[in-house]
């Protein structure tokens, strides 16, 4: 991996993996299923999901990452530093 900013990136294309896969096939399996067996209609499906995923994107950004320097600084503190740090044409 080469670094960018002292912080090592992924420098190829993203792999899809069987994790993602499974992943997709975990949603769609559950969809399926409160289909048939809960006789949810589509559109309360869909929302369900769509909140569970969001509550996983957030979970992740939350989580801890490597920053690079041998600690760990959470990506969403990581965000906020770069969106309101130097050099990103804010007025200060």
């Amino acid at each position: 991996m080469e670094s960018i900013d002292g912080v090592s990136a992924p420098t190829g294309g993203v792999r899809f993996t069987a994790a993602h896969a499974f992943v997709i096939t975990a949603y769609l399996a559950a969809a399926v299923l409160l289909a048939l067996i809960a006789h949810m209609p589509v559109q309360d499906i869909l929302v369900l999901l769509g909140g569970a995923g969001a509550v996983s994107v957030a979970v992740l950004v939350a989580s801890n990452v490597n920053d690079g320097k041998g600690g760990r600084t959470g990506l969403l503190r990581r965000l906020l530093n770069a969106a309101v740090g130097p050099g990103n044409g804010s007025v200060n």
